[in-house]
């Protein structure tokens, strides 16, 4: 069977695809396209006396047949039209119309028992921030943004911890394109609340996703701030992009203009945390004591256990820990974060980490595309496990970590992985691992 060779019309690498098969996959940016189907070339009568032309005539048609193919896979792959958020999300091109019809061998549904098995119809979204975790009927959920196929609606889903389940999904909120820097979520008490690219509020229940209430804004949001103390009722912010300021009560639901507390200063915007969200930066590394050979580059804090992250300094700047008591900084373990060999370890790659519980979980990177996630005891330092990630994509980068005291939820690529907090065992995989078509 010959095999034809053309570029990949989403990332422009070089494609070989089986002229046997429906479907060809990128190795590099792991889009899956359909295939025309090459019509078959009818045997010609070739008259006697014209024998010499015969291998000619062949020849030629079988050109025109590979022209004609190549021709269609170029002319049908989609024009970069959409915003560059966007364009990350091949769309699959049509059957052409006098294709042949090729049965589909059908793909069995995703097992609980296979929580690496992951056929979903979005994508998760880190650039809303990090994952929520609520407990709902007892149960541990995540909630986050997806950006749902075909085309690339914005809604928030919430699913089980245990196998991945999804119990609801609110939205659409718009494309992704008109609503990813205006649809903004949080959770207060039995609330959901999002924010829309059409200036509202909407509130719903989070044990069900049940409608609540709309309120309309006087401008399109530009970020939630939730103040979590421990003497009082957690507080919800909004700030909207024409700079008024509420105070959101959200049981009954209504707005209070209020100006936000400067402790929302320190909360990103965007994007996964590091660190005690609750203080800036600078406040964070001066609670850090100072470790010879150790330069740190943010701290946790979790009552009477703090962990500051940082790497070797001077020298290759591998990733490191050291445990210390917040009140007096006195010193209790410092620890090289991997567990392999030290020159595998790429340098300050330890970015997402987190204390919860009495344990602490960072991330670093081996050799060129490798994770590791490892879990210590945050008082002695003890190695509790170390486990090493499944490779899923060519490109395959982390996007952010929460955790609880039973599980540990790390965003990578387009999908969140939830582990067990106390084994690093894999439970579940919730949405598209890559950019599949």
């Amino acid at each position: 069977m010959a095999v034809i060779s053309f570029d990949c019309p989403n990332c422009g690498a070089k494609l070989q695809p089986d002229d046997s098969k429906r479907r060809a996959r990128c190795q590099y940016c792991g889009a899956n396209f359909d295939l025309p189907r090459a019509t078959a070339v009818a045997p010609q009568s070739v008259p006697a006396s014209g024998g010499a032309n015969g291998p000619l005539l062949a020849g030629v048609a079988a050109m025109v047949t590979i022209g004609a193919t190549v021709s269609y896979f170029t002319i049908s792959a989609p024009a970069p039209s959409m915003p560059v958020a966007q364009a990350l999300v091949p769309k699959v091109p049509g059957t052409p119309p006098n294709a042949p019809t090729v049965p589909v061998p059908t793909v069995p549904a995703p097992t609980k028992t296979d929580p690496m098995r992951n056929e979903a119809d979005f994508m998760w979204d880190d650039v809303g921030g990090p994952p929520i975790v609520v407990t709902i009927d007892g149960a541990e959920y995540v909630l986050g943004r997806l950006r749902v196929r075909p085309d690339d609606q914005l809604h928030i889903g919430a699913f089980a911890a245990d196998g991945g389940a999804s119990r609801y999904r609110v939205g659409p909120f718009g494309s992704y394109g008109e609503a990813y820097r205006a649809t903004h979520f949080a959770v207060v008490g039995e609330r959901l609340l999002v924010t829309d690219f059409r200036g509202k509020l909407k509130v719903f229940e989070l044990a069900s996703g049940k409608p609540v209430q709309d309120i309309a804004l006087t401008d399109r949001a530009d970020r939630f701030c939730l103040v979590e103390g421990t003497d009082e009722k957690p507080r919800l912010y909004l700030a909207q992009v024409d700079q008024r300021e509420f105070l959101v009560d959200a049981a009954a639901p209504s707005l209070k203009e209020e100006k936000l507390p400067r402790v929302c200063e320190a909360q990103q915007r965007f994007g996964s945390r590091g660190g005690d969200p609750a203080l800036a930066t600078s406040e964070r590394l001066r609670r850090a004591p100072k470790v010879e050979g150790f330069e740190a580059t943010g701290v946790h804090v979790d009552g009477d256990l703090a962990v500051a992250r940082g790497v070797k300094s001077p020298g290759t700047a591998y990733p490191m820990a050291v445990g210390f008591d917040p009140a007096s900084r006195q010193v209790r373990w410092k620890n090289p974060v991997p567990v392999v060999d030290l020159a595998s370890v790429r340098e300050r790659d330890n970015e997402q980490d987190i204390l919860v519980g009495g344990r602490y979980f960072a991330t670093y990177g081996e050799g060129p595309e490798h994770w590791h996630l490892a879990a210590f005891d945050a008082k002695t330092g003890d190695r509790l496990w170390d486990d090493k990630l499944r490779s899923i994509f060519a490109v395959d980068w982390l996007g952010g970590i929460e955790a609880t005291a039973n599980h540990v939820y790390l965003v990578r690529m387009s999908s969140v992985e939830v582990y067990d907090a106390a084994t690093g065992a894999l439970k579940a995989t919730i949405g598209a691992e890559s950019y599949d078509g």
